[in-house]
């Protein structure tokens, strides 16, 4: 594919992305919200995991927002070194969010922080944000995109650890103080993002990336990773917040865990807020120009 050819392909993905994980979410994370209501004890809480599906199957069905809270454009792209890409597809996916917040509608929340002023494009002062992975060994391109809700986002943060604690048992801690500070306010039941290690922003961007594993609640492939990811997730529901903060058994669906080696002294602790509504489309793209859409059948 020539230039033009290339940049009109990752457009019309990166639009079909935004437009259907605005209104339909992956059903591994429907299907993890309906086994919670399942074995939820709470009536309260069993009621409010009932009208989160009910308000699914709507969007679903009337072609709607899951959310009102469309989020700010987000893509995470994997770029395998053999792929031969080498056109430079921001603007694309600019233009792919220009004609989804038209579309769909997304709510133009993109904003410039100082002045306040709204372009109405949800495009501008470095939005959307691409996040970039080199696969040195892949000859295909994989495009992840989040309308990325701000409920969850604005209790997100970052913690220090100094490495004489007993570092188990700090990480556990400086998950459950965000919960407890969180209460409801991040749109419970949640996913659970975190990383331990790097430096700040890079917990930080490992913990969001987390977020996003699928499907939701699978185990990190190291087994003391998978049993710490386990006991976080058991304390974080034992604290009886439960979905909107209302009360009951199910206040996060998941906390995937990520490490990443950190400096002697100390250690960042990133933790990433996922509402209930996880809301993301991935695409992967091959070197032919076919497109093979992996969360979402309906686009296959």
């Amino acid at each position: 594919m020539n230039d033009r050819e290339t940049a009109t392909l990752f457009e019309e993905v990166g639009y079909r992305l935004l437009c259907l994980s605005a209104k339909v979410l992956p059903a591994d994370v429907t299907a993890a919200i309906r086994e919670a209501a399942e074995r939820e004890r709470s009536v309260t809480a069993r009621a409010q995991l009932q009208a989160i599906l009910e308000n699914i199957d709507v969007a679903c069905r009337d072609d709607l927002g899951i959310c009102q809270d469309t989020g700010v454009p987000l893509f995470f792209v994997s770029w395998g070194l053999k792929s031969g890409l080498l056109t430079d597809i921001r603007a694309p996916l600019a233009e792919a969010v220009k004609r989804a917040t038209k579309d769909v509608p997304l709510r133009p929340n993109v904003i410039h922080p100082l002045t306040l002023e709204n372009p109405g494009t949800n495009v501008g002062w470095g939005m959307p944000h691409v996040y970039w992975d080199v696969d040195p060994g892949s000859d295909v391109i994989e495009i992840l995109a989040v309308p990325k809700g701000f409920g969850a986002e604005a209790k997100s943060s970052l913690a220090f650890v100094v490495t004489s604690e007993d570092m188990e048992k700090a990480l556990i801690r400086c998950v459950l103080d965000n919960v407890l500070m969180a209460q409801g306010e991040a749109c419970a039941p949640n996913i659970i993002g975190v990383c331990m290690g790097g430096t700040g922003d890079i917990a930080l961007h490992m913990a969001k990336k987390a977020v996003f594993r699928s499907p939701v609640g699978a185990l990190h492939k190291d087994p003391s990773l998978a049993s710490l990811e386990r006991k976080i997730l058991e304390a974080v529901n034992d604290t009886g917040i439960g979905p909107m903060g209302l009360g009951g058994d199910t206040t996060a669906l998941a906390v995937h865990l990520e490490i990443c080696g950190t400096h002697t002294a100390v250690a960042p602790v990133g933790i990433c807020f996922q509402c209930w509504a996880n809301r993301y489309a991935a695409a992967r793209i091959f070197p032919d120009g076919r497109v093979v859409y992996l969360t979402h059948e309906v686009l296959s």
